[in-house]
């Protein structure tokens, strides 16, 4: 999320309105895959499944990117850092296993949202794929991605994802203080000191953070962006256009944070609030040099038709 909470009358399926999440038989942690779940049920009843269990997994496909982390909290609340090693081998290179928590108070973070499935699945198809033809065919001339960072990342599953699947040099998840110890402990959870080794020498000093994100804060936002490399050339938001007061703080928070160079932004959303969504149209419209709501034939959400995507770039 963004600042402060997302409201709840703009959300559907949140906290007040879903079961308890539940363990077990044997009070072990229940947890469902996203694929497995979409292959048995319809779109509403999997996601509405997946929003009530303490974990959900998502599988890598064997010809994606994937990478493993050694994970090395600090002692600070507000930074936490990892160091990366890779490996082709891990089964947990394989797999993405994400907490979810309805019961934060007043926010909607606590759980994986379609859209996050939405984009990811938008950036393995297309961006990734794109980017991985274009390193085989003429490295010399491929602007590799290599900092990514996921605005309101909630659980952190869709940064955690990317940062795995395209092996970012650097990624950092952000959102309020309310998720900052849910995405830490995600984190935590993918990235294993007993993962193997390999011999990378370009992702052996990748890491992953958890920062925290107040889109008003101009503190926050100098902060992300004078340490390591600065701006992000990939950034990654779901589900973040919820309400008309946050819109500009939003737009000034991408505009802040994206290369202005070899920057990328993409934000993917269900359109919960129309004025909201109007709103971000036009000034994003108004303030990126290039601006465009990707079309429906260009996407491939059939689980989730709701779902609107945008790219922009300064």
């Amino acid at each position: 999320m963004g600042v402060g909470e997302r409201e709840n009358n703009n959300v559907k399926k949140c906290e007040h309105d879903a079961p308890a999440m539940t363990t077990s038989d044997d009070g072990s942690e229940r947890v469902v895959e996203y694929r497995d779940l979409l292959s048995k049920l319809s779109p509403d009843e999997a996601f509405f499944e997946m929003a009530n269990c303490p974990v959900v997994s998502f599988q890598i496909a064997e010809d994606d990117f994937h990478s493993s982390t050694v994970f090395h909290p600090e002692k600070s609340r507000t930074t936490t850092t990892t160091t990366t090693t890779t490996s082709s081998s891990s089964s947990n290179a394989r797999m993405i296993h994400v907490e979810q928590k309805q019961e934060l108070e007043n926010s909607c973070g606590g759980i994986v949202w379609e859209s996050a499935f939405a984009l990811a699945e938008y950036l393995r198809k297309t961006v990734f794929e794109k980017k991985k033809k274009k390193k085989k065919k003429n490295a010399t001339k491929t602007t590799l991605l290599r900092d990514c960072i996921d605005i309101g990342a909630g659980t952190g599953f869709l940064g955690i994802w990317v940062h795995k699947v395209a092996k970012m040099q650097r990624t950092v998840l952000t959102d309020t203080m309310k998720c900052f110890d849910l995405m830490r402990r995600n984190v935590e959870r993918n990235f294993s000191s007993n993962d193997d080794d390999d011999d990378d020498d370009e992702r052996s000093h990748a890491t992953i953070d958890v920062k925290p994100l107040d889109w008003t804060s101009k503190q926050d936002l100098d902060a992300l962006t004078t340490t390591g490399r600065g701006k992000f050339d990939l950034l990654v938001a779901t589900d973040v256009i919820f309400a008309e007061r946050l819109v500009e703080p939003l737009i000034l928070c991408l505009k802040t944070l994206i290369d202005p160079e070899r920057g990328v932004c993409y934000v993917c959303a269900q359109p919960r609030d129309k004025a909201a969504f109007e709103l971000f149209q036009d000034l994003c419209a108004k303030e990126f040099r290039e601006f465009r709501k990707v079309p429906k034939e260009e996407l491939d959400f059939s689980f989730d038709a709701e779902c609107e995507l945008f790219e922009m770039r300064l």
